[in-house]
């Protein structure tokens, strides 16, 4: 490995290195060793120490004498550093040869073993500057994809807005702009399942079949359900107590066969002077939108703004047909770029 004309390798300048060994020299030797070459060394003769180096501190590498403190027992804290610390790679260092010992080395991930020798010295340095210039890289690799990732994200969305005002465009080139939602734009089907002939007039006085509201009236909970089965409406408005069923059970019952409709569920005071309450139910909650329900009409302004809701849901939908059709080759080769970074990026942290 070629160093730069200070004489350190700029691809791993900085990064630390940590020395386990009982021989004080051999610490103070390697310090020297690597410092010149723009590392920063820790070292310690104690195993337990550099057990919590380890846990609170990250080194690019580390050195592990396999008899500190006794022969063979280096292995140890490397399996240690292999279990809590597997980015750092790790070197065992050996006074003597022995097959046994490097044959479980090797087995509990060191990156190498090298003999102690002072014709070694220059080969433990390379193999030093090359473990934390091969992780330096693949930081900066993983930083650079994660910057790739979220740049294609901010594109992604960029082209989205883009979609969206174009649709617009097009919807006010071709007459099509909403407006207020009371004065026309997308019809909408409504089925009343109550069997209280006042209900419906208040309702279509305020929302009529002109700004595109069509009601559709049922007074039992079995007629309500075959309504629904039959139209589709967007909007189904039940009462809770009927002649045949409980609201309760056609609210449920409509959940999950029209999971895109909303659901009202309304109870009328019993007692004059009481008051009632109307809910708006879904799938995995139930909210309350009038508390104090006492008369019919307080149902068409929770309507208008479950029309403007929906009517925009609708147009996001539409936002997003019209965006796959224009860019389905290039969805395409963005969700196999954004998978393979993905797997870039998991096979980096391993």
């Amino acid at each position: 490995m070629a160093d730069a004309p200070d004489g350190s390798v700029p691809s791993a300048a900085g990064q630390e290195v940590l020395v386990v060994d009982a021989d004080e020299q051999v610490v103070k030797g390697l310090d020297r060793l690597l410092t010149r070459v723009g590392l920063v060394v820790t070292g310690t003769p104690d195993p337990v120490r550099a057990r919590d180096q380890l846990l609170n501190k990250f080194y690019a590498v580390a050195l592990v004498d396999a008899d500190t403190p006794t022969p063979g027992a280096g292995i140890e804290l490397l399996q240690f550093a292999r279990d809590k610390a597997p980015l750092t790679s790790v070197i065992v260092m050996s006074a003597r040869k022995s097959y046994e010992t490097s044959v479980k080395a090797f087995r509990a991930g060191a990156v190498d073993v090298v003999l102690k020798e002072p014709e070694t010295v220059p080969y433990l340095r390379e193999r030093v500057l090359e473990a934390a210039s091969t992780l330096q890289t693949t930081s900066e690799r993983n930083t650079l994809m994660e910057e790739i990732s979220e740049t294609h994200e901010e594109f992604l969305r960029r082209m989205r807005d883009m979609a969206k005002e174009l649709v617009d465009m097009e919807d006010r080139v071709l007459g099509r702009e909403a407006g207020d939602s009371d004065q026309g734009g997308d019809d909408i089907n409504v089925v009343l399942v109550d069997d209280d002939p006042s209900t419906l007039p208040k309702l279509e006085g305020a929302l009529t079949a002109a700004s595109g509201w069509h009601f559709h009236v049922a007074v039992t909970g079995g007629e309500g359900l075959d309504f629904v089965t039959s139209m589709r409406p967007q909007i189904v408005i039940v009462k809770e107590q009927l002649p045949d069923l409980p609201g309760s059970m056609i609210v449920k019952t409509v959940a999950s066969s029209l999971p895109d409709a909303v659901t009202l569920l309304f109870n009328p005071s019993a007692r004059a002077g009481g008051s009632g309450e109307l809910k708006m139910v879904d799938k995995s909650r139930i909210m309350s939108l009038v508390p104090n329900y006492t008369d019919s009409g307080q149902i068409v302004g929770p309507l208008k703004e479950i029309r403007e809701g929906l009517r925009q849901k609708n147009k996001e939908r539409r936002y997003l047909q019209a965006f796959r059709q224009r860019n389905y080759e290039f969805l395409q080769r963005y969700a196999s770029l954004k998978q393979r970074i993905k797997a870039a990026l998991d096979k980096g942290k391993k």
